[in-house]
């Protein structure tokens, strides 16, 4: 299972940013709450920053375990 990044999220939780140096993982899973509530996650480079759409919300920020 994937390990969260310490991550500061906007006050409306559709931007997050981390320091990439937290993890040696080129990759990142954004794992987001759509407005219907279900829940999915999303690979995204390491670059550490992220969006979502309107009505979604980032809950976490993951390690990927691939490197």
């Amino acid at each position: 299972m994937p390990e969260p990044i310490p991550a500061r999220l906007s006050d409306d939780g559709r931007t997050a940013t981390w320091n990439p140096a937290a993890t040696f993982a080129a990759q990142v899973l954004v794992r987001v709450r759509g407005a219907s509530g279900d829940t999915e996650e999303r690979r995204s480079m390491n670059s550490g920053r992220a969006r979502v759409r309107d009505g979604e919300r980032i809950e976490a920020i993951l390690a990927d375990e691939r490197l």
